[in-house]
């Protein structure tokens, strides 16, 4: 069954790389695609654990959301 995107998002890390995603409501964190501002595959495991500056997503309804903190609150999303 194909899952159709919910959300977009954008994280800043404190070291500079900064990730774009697209995802849906309830998918795991190790399951998404994570893309640098060139478009080359980020894995997750290059991630995993960073402190971030600043993670937004944006659901497809328009809703924004931003967080300030530890990558850790993605998974309260779910």
């Amino acid at each position: 069954m194909e899952q159709d995107f919910d959300i977009e998002g954008e994280i800043l890390y404190k070291d500079g790389l900064k990730v774009y995603f697209t995802g849906y409501i309830g998918q795991k964190m190790d399951t998404i695609e994570y893309h640098d501002l060139n478009g080359a595959k980020v894995p997750f495991e290059r991630i995993l654990g960073k402190h971030y500056q600043y993670f937004k997503i944006t659901s497809t309804q328009g809703t924004r959301y931003e967080f300030d903190n530890f990558i850790g609150i993605w998974e309260k999303l779910h």
